[in-house]
């Protein structure tokens, strides 16, 4: 139980020291931002690639976001599939080459933005927390 404890304000002093007011960009091997920042959503994304990595924004008067961005791709079917399976839909509105998915039953509900860059082969899908 003290073991526990002290793990858990262990978790905490690093968490708070870590800078948490900026981004954080990581991969899914550092254990503790994976397991701290990463949105369960995000979490479950179906990998599209091998090479991938996190960013964390924590807002700082904005709405806070978290996405997963992967190199070397190209085919965004299976981000669409995900995004609908968890109630999400696409919007006739874009914010510029993003696409916006958002479940129609909430107005101010949490969003997704997904963007493909032909240029680069990057796919970054992120999740913005609107609650």
């Amino acid at each position: 139980m003290a073991t526990t404890v002290l793990i858990l304000i262990g978790l905490f002093v690093w968490f708070a020291a870590s800078g948490s007011d900026e981004m954080t960009v990581y991969k899914e091997n550092d254990f503790f931002n994976y397991h701290m920042l990463t949105d369960p959503d995000i979490e479950n994304v179906p990998r599209i690639t091998d090479n991938y990595y996190f960013e964390s924004h924590p807002g700082n008067g904005y709405s806070p976001s978290n996405s997963i961005i992967f190199k070397e791709a190209t085919d965004t079917a299976s981000l669409h599939a995900y995004l609908e399976k968890l109630g999400y839909v696409q919007q006739k509105r874009s914010l510029g080459e993003k696409e916006i998915w958002a479940k129609p039953d909430q107005l101010n509900g949490d969003l997704f933005y997904l963007y493909l860059n032909p240029i680069t082969r990057e796919v970054e899908l992120t999740k913005v927390l609107n609650n």
